[in-house]
């Protein structure tokens, strides 16, 4: 009876850390190396080097965050949960998912400090690149595909606002 006992607890003590383990709320990912891009370069529209005025926050980070860009975060979050739901009247975001299977390689927020003319040419260096399908901006829920360039793992678009962006990477079959 004891042995039985002893099972049954170690099964019961499985399943609640294994249940523990998944309520972590993570934003999926493709790589195991995850992570935010990092500014190269910023040049704002009276041309002035705006690199160093650039921040850029991790979805996991959102806390030092003000609660306005909070919930923009956590909405981009919601949204990526169902890549196909998102890209429900969105042309060009449901083509690109019609070349292959995507998932969010980064989330995060991109703000200012100082004093910045916008638009703003930004360079990001992506920590990995090379599935690299799409840049994604946020507002209000929806997601818009930025027209960016990648070179040598430099992504340059135009910054057009702040707010919450995603990298979307092709998942390797």
């Amino acid at each position: 009876m004891k042995k039985i006992l002893s099972c049954l607890l170690a099964v019961l003590l499985l399943v609640s850390v294994c249940a523990m383990a998944f309520a972590d709320e993570e934003v999926p990912s493709v790589e195991p190396d995850k992570g935010v891009p990092t500014v190269t370069d910023g040049t704002d529209a009276d041309g002035n080097d705006v690199t160093d005025a650039i921040v850029i926050t991790d979805y996991a980070d959102k806390d030092t965050l003000p609660e306005e860009a909070q919930e923009k975060l956590d909405a981009a979050f919601d949204a990526l949960q169902d890549l196909e739901a998102l890209a429900e009247g969105n042309e060009e975001l449901k083509a690109l998912l019609d070349e292959g299977d995507a998932d969010c390689e980064a989330l995060f927020d991109i703000s200012v400090t100082g004093d910045v003319a916008f638009p703003v040419k930004l360079s990001l260096e992506l920590l990995n690149p090379d599935n690299f399908a799409a840049l994604l901006h946020f507002v209000d829920g929806e997601a818009s595909v930025v027209d960016a360039e990648l070179e040598d793992a430099i992504l340059t678009f135009t910054l057009e606002e702040i707010g919450s962006y995603a990298v979307l990477s092709f998942v390797e079959e």
